[in-house]
């Protein structure tokens, strides 16, 4: 498990998506992720506004998830 507040527990990976990096740091499970996929698929909202109207995790989980996610992006990019 990866920690989420901790940008250097992700230097073994890059391109990964919000949920994937959720389920990395152990802050959802696939049932979880299963959920919002399902409710995304009708409602057409952002996965995070779903984590987060569903009290699946946190705002701050949700903010950091983003960073860690902009972060694996650019070194993705520059790979």
């Amino acid at each position: 498990m990866k920690n989420l507040y901790n940008i250097d527990d992700w230097s073994d990976v890059s391109c990964l998506r919000l949920g994937e990096i959720l389920l990395e740091s152990g802050k959802i499970n696939l049932y979880h992720l299963s959920m919002v996929l399902d409710v995304q698929r009708f409602k057409k909202m952002p996965m995070g506004e779903i984590f987060l109207s569903m009290k699946i995790i946190s705002k701050k989980d949700l903010k950091q998830a983003l960073h860690v996610q902009k972060m694996l992006q650019k070194r993705c990019n520059n790979a």
